[in-house]
């Protein structure tokens, strides 16, 4: 191969790589409006939640860098935007009401995280994480929905967002919930460590700089991963 045939193929190569990576980006620009529609119509259904879904992830993204990182950031803020989208299946004032009213309201409610599952399985690019949205609300303990997982048996991603989604809910209040306080936010959620949240996330959680963050209300617009 002379010189100039040799420099042709490299500007082919690049120009392919180029055209691949810029179909990559257009691929991922349509999962993540994809995403954000799923998202927007579960908060225009339950107008109280609406944010709950950005500021989770927010969370659970400082959870993992905490941890150093040993999720992939798109991957675990993806999955913590879309854990509550299986709620879309459920009748209108179940989700209205996001906590449940009554003892059916509250039993629909808890197969949202298998809906939610299988209506994700259709887009393939999400599969890996699809099992952290499916185990969202398992317990350390054992004790929790679908499939009552315990301990390391439940996927990393699905015990940082459990964490993510715990301290959210309790920080707003839903329904007959009232809303704490940071420092009361954090005493619960030790309560629960080793119970309801693996015990070594919690500590790494409020070991975070809880105040700076949440006095920082920039992330409510935007989430950087």
């Amino acid at each position: 191969m002379d010189v100039a045939t040799g420099r042709l193929y490299q500007r082919q190569l690049m120009e392919y790589a180029q055209d691949l990576a810029r179909a990559y980006r257009e691929i991922r620009a349509s999962q993540d409006d994809f995403l954000s529609v799923l998202v927007t119509l579960v908060e225009l259904k339950a107008p109280a939640a609406r944010g709950h879904a950005r500021r989770v992830a927010f969370w659970a993204l400082r959870l993992n860098d905490a941890l150093g990182r040993p999720l992939e950031p798109a991957a675990l803020g993806a999955a913590a935007r879309a854990h509550d989208v299986g709620k879309l299946a459920l009748p209108d004032r179940v989700i209205a009401s996001w906590v449940g009213e009554d003892d059916e309201g509250r039993e629909l409610l808890a197969t949202h995280p298998q809906l939610g599952a299988s209506l994700l399985e259709h887009v393939a690019a999400f599969r890996g994480w699809i099992p952290w949205v499916r185990h969202h609300h398992e317990r350390w303990d054992g004790a929790g929905f679908p499939d009552g997982l315990a301990g390391a048996a439940i996927p990393l991603g699905a015990r940082i967002i459990a964490v993510a989604n715990g301290f959210d809910y309790r920080m707003h209040g839903y329904g007959r919930d009232p809303a704490y306080t940071l420092a009361g936010t954090t005493a619960w959620l030790e309560q629960q460590a080793g119970g309801a949240f693996d015990p070594e996330l919690v500590e790494a959680f409020v070991a975070m700089p809880l105040e700076a963050l949440w006095a920082n209300r920039l992330w409510l617009e935007e989430v950087q991963e």
